[in-house]
């Protein structure tokens, strides 16, 4: 069993703190997403609410859910489109730190620090850990706080008071504080296999294309009424997610060797 050491892990983590409060840009590119995000999408589910047609027989998101039946058109338009954005929000622990960690671990190779620091005192299973927490720490909190400003700004914006209640609905909530750290966690390991055979940050942000996969097929999937995102599916989701975080986790720790990294990295 390998005993990790917290204090360097600390140290690790401080560390790449301090090197991104420096980087303008790199905060800039982290901190943009979850603005932009709430925002977008308070300002669409406000404008819904001003459709004036009472005729609510056209919308087939009425006949799916029964708890939609007796909303007038504002109402569930704004239904509607509150639960399709309110799934976005899954994009944003695979965005911010997917950008972290490939500019942290590529830009370690581009300024030729990494292999100093690898040469320190420290077990590589510390080092990873500490970026990999450096990146997906800041990834949730922002996406978890991201939400919060999005439940407030819903309650300001409805045009009906139970609105909020069927947009953010407990299985809304169960996804988006068990999916987000697993979905964080896929990002960052992907990150870490594509970093050690590139040289470039932006190829190995390239995978984030790939990790929307699943989040868009929440997306349409309720857009096109297969289902409603409850408990249950929530649950689904997460095993089915936590099963690929451990098998990414794995192969990202033999990816990343010291042996290999010292020699082959240039």
């Amino acid at each position: 069993m390998i005993m990790l050491r917290w204090e360097p892990i600390k140290v690790i983590i401080a560390k790449e703190w301090l090197e991104l409060r420096r980087s303008r840009g790199l905060l800039l590119s982290m901190l943009l997403p979850p603005i932009f995000l709430p925002l977008f999408a308070l300002g669409l589910i406000f404008v819904m609410g001003l459709v004036s047609d009472p005729d609510t027989a056209d919308i087939p998101a009425a006949a799916v859910d029964p708890a939609l039946a007796n909303l007038g058109l504002e109402a569930l338009a704004q239904v509607i489109f509150g639960r399709q954005f309110s799934t976005l929000f899954l994009l944003l622990p695979m965005i911010i730190p997917n950008v972290l960690a490939s500019y942290s671990i590529v830009g370690e190779k581009n300024r030729r620090t990494l292999e100093p620091l690898l040469a320190a005192p420290i077990k590589v299973s510390e080092l990873l850990l500490g970026k990999v927490l450096a990146a997906i720490i800041p990834g949730i909190v922002l996406t978890w706080g991201c939400a919060i400003v999005f439940a407030v700004g819903l309650a300001i914006v409805v045009v009906d008071p139970q609105v909020p209640a069927l947009v953010l609905q407990p299985g809304w909530v169960a996804t988006l504080l068990l999916s987000s750290p697993l979905l964080a966690i896929i990002s960052v390991a992907l990150t870490v296999m594509i970093s050690s055979r590139v040289n470039d940050p932006r190829s190995a942000q390239q995978i984030a294309g790939v990790l929307i996969v699943p989040v868009m097929l929440l997306f349409f999937g309720q857009m096109l009424g297969l289902f409603v995102l409850n408990v249950v599916v929530a649950l689904i989701f997460a095993l089915v997610l936590a099963l690929i975080a451990a098998g990414l986790i794995w192969l990202a720790t033999n990816v990343f060797q010291r042996e290999e990294i010292l020699t082959r990295w240039r």
